[in-house]
């Protein structure tokens, strides 16, 4: 499965006086660099060659550092080293390498969102990264089918939190303290406070960027995974990982999670009642390796 790009003729829009605000505040900071950008519109062209593209990803020194930080970490687990970008292209596809050049554009552009309490973003980075690592898991334990969208699905979930937190932050507390205990009306909460909530803003805003329709699914759907959507896979996959990683950011770690509280799994297995009684076996060892994962030297956006 590969991301596609958004007709985001379906987003809901926060209000106008909010947009603005969130433009106006944001507006020195770039989602996706005009060189990844460059690349991800190279890599849909079937004349393209793997010199070419290699060759204009060579032209942001940072970028071309973080995808090779990736393709090399525990995330693909590259059994030889994968020393440049042609190699990673060669191994990986182009398909493959889009995912991985969303992942390493939108971790380190997130990573310097102007959220104006900087234990806010540290929090919701955390939570991000290890949402990230536990779809990997997912993806791999239930062969999903994923080409590393699931990872980047994780990563930019909850981006709509953080901005919140840039446009709200005197009210930002009493909509959402982030005890990561999402109950019914956690929505609802941000609504009344904020109004909007992350999912509708975080949605708009990634459109308004023109990320993948994909992505635009996962940020407005993550806490609704049973809406229809083309995408609903990816949004269940990304429902489960989010859940699961809420447990860890409320207790520290795996100990005493409880899968069959996790109702995204009815839908991302609604066809596959093995794989729903497998789940709940295997669910605390994903988190596990997730929590392990994500410590390793070797993850490209490793948590101490």
């Amino acid at each position: 499965m590969t991301v596609v790009e958004s007709s985001r003729e379906t987003v809901g829009m926060p209000s106008p006086e909010l947009r603005s605000q969130l433009l106006n505040q944001t507006a020195q900071w770039q989602m996706i660099p005009d060189i990844a950008q460059k690349a991800l519109a190279m890599a849909r062209d079937p004349n393209c060659s793997i010199r070419e593209f290699s060759s204009v990803i060579e032209c942001d020194a940072k970028l071309a550092t973080e995808i090779l930080r990736i393709v090399n970490s525990v995330i693909y687990a590259a059994r030889t080293p994968i020393l440049n970008l042609k190699q990673a292209v060669t191994r990986l596809g182009f398909a493959h390498c889009r995912n991985v050049i969303l992942a390493a554009s939108l971790g380190s552009s997130m990573r310097r969102l102007p959220v104006c309490e900087a234990w806010m973003q540290l929090v919701l980075w955390r939570h991000s990264v290890l949402t990230g690592m536990i779809a990997i898991g997912l993806n791999k334990e239930f062969k999903l089918g994923f080409l590393g969208e699931e990872f980047t699905a994780g990563l930019i979930h909850d981006v709509g939190r953080s901005l919140l937190g840039i446009i709200a932050t005197d009210h930002f507390d009493a909509a959402d303290p982030l005890d990561f205990e999402e109950s019914g009306d956690f929505l609802q909460r941000e609504r009344d406070n904020l109004q909007t909530d992350h999912c509708e803003l975080g949605a708009w805003f990634i459109a308004h960027n023109k990320l993948p329709e994909a992505l635009v699914d996962v940020v407005r759907l993550h806490h609704t995974p049973a809406e229809t959507s083309a995408h609903q896979r990816l949004v269940a996959t990304t429902a489960v990982a989010d859940h699961m990683a809420n447990h860890i950011q409320r207790n520290g770690c795996a100990d005493g999670y409880i899968p069959e509280e996790n109702s995204a799994m009815e839908v991302l297995f609604r066809e596959d009642s093995n794989h729903a009684s497998r789940y709940c076996q295997l669910a605390t060892r994903i988190m596990a390796d997730a929590i392990q994962e994500a410590k390793s030297s070797n993850s490209p956006f490793g948590l101490s």
